[in-house]
């Protein structure tokens, strides 16, 4: 056995039985980080699949699109609906894709969206709309009555209130929900976290104006953004090369959604826009007694709070009033 030393060091050749063990356990070594880098672009490559998103795989804007064109020109002579083309389009492909029964619409303003919902499911047996809005003004909904008539069989209207108030009458199993509402925080974040107690299993949830604070007219309203990026499930977006600017966009909710929900209420974590009515929040209070934990609790009275300090200290911060005034 051959010893080889320099300076204070002991270093062996190649004849020490040492030097053949330490080559054995480099080549080990070496073999096991080449099998995890394998492992690691496997890994990639499957991610891959799982990360395309939903419109990569279908274009939902121009899935089963006929049924849309069905009213596309007289829809469009009314000036009833707000939305652009891909975005109408959008909504009508989710939902002939996922052919949902029950569905809910909150947020209801004249009824381009109650018209485009209706449309879509007038040939699914069973299928019918239920329309929530807090304005209890003769013009909520008034294109449906005005120009689609024929549609009104499969709707039925609830305005004037929140939606803690009339879901108990619709009941639970909703297939999919359609929010269009405040779009300023809590808007959309209240309205999700109040719907979806009564929503089935992987259900559909689309919002709209998810990129709307990208306007420079309405930097302020982020709420449809916050929730829609908060939420857990499948991603749906229209199809087109922008993303970020989409501006309406679906979930299909991932199974057990109760994992979730002490992130969902800390989504209300941030400045408010708007304070809701006193009225409201004991309403919503009572509510998420009966279908959220104690936790849940806690940090919806903790957001409540906080918001109704900094909107007495910071009273033209407030972009608006949301009332049913």
């Amino acid at each position: 056995m051959e010893t080889i030393i320099f300076g204070n060091k002991q270093l062996y050749s190649y004849q020490h039985p040492d030097y053949i063990y330490i080559h054995f356990y480099k080549i080990i070594f070496s073999l096991f980080c080449l099998f995890n880098l394998i492992c690691f672009i496997n890994k990639k490559d499957n991610t891959k699949d799982i990360l395309l998103t939903s419109t990569e795989k279908i274009n939902l804007d121009n899935y089963e699109v006929f049924k849309y064109n069905q009213i596309k020109e007289k829809l469009l002579e009314t000036n009833c609906s707000q939305m652009s083309r891909n975005e109408r389009e959008f909504l009508n492909g989710i939902i002939r894709k996922f052919k949902p029964k029950k569905v809910l619409e909150v947020g209801v303003n004249l009824g381009g969206s109650s018209i485009i919902i209706l449309n879509a499911i007038n040939d699914i047996i069973g299928a019918k709309l239920y329309s929530f809005d807090l304005n209890d003004k003769e013009f909520v909904g008034e294109c449906v009555n005005k120009y689609f008539p024929n549609l009104l069989k499969n709707w039925k209207l609830f305005k004037g209130n929140i939606s803690t108030e009339f879901l108990n009458h619709i009941g639970n199993n909703i297939d999919m929900v359609f929010f269009d509402t405040a779009h300023l925080e809590p808007g959309e974040i209240l309205d999700f976290l109040i719907v979806l107690p009564f929503l089935k299993e992987e259900a559909i949830v689309v919002f709209h104006d998810i990129a709307k604070q990208l306007n420079s007219t309405h930097r302020v309203e982020f709420a449809p953004y916050l929730i829609y990026n908060g939420i857990r499930g499948e991603k749906f977006l229209p199809s087109g090369e922008d993303i970020l600017t989409q501006n309406i966009g679906g979930i299909k909710l991932e199974k057990n959604q109760y994992r979730y929900h002490e992130e969902y209420f800390r989504i209300l974590g941030g400045e408010w826009q708007y304070f809701p009515k006193e009225i409201h929040i004991k309403l919503m209070r009572k509510f998420f007694k009966n279908y959220y934990d104690k936790r849940c609790l806690k940090i919806f009275e903790e957001a409540i709070s906080f918001n109704r300090i900094f909107v007495k200290r910071n009273p033209r911060y407030v972009y608006y009033k949301y009332t049913a005034d």
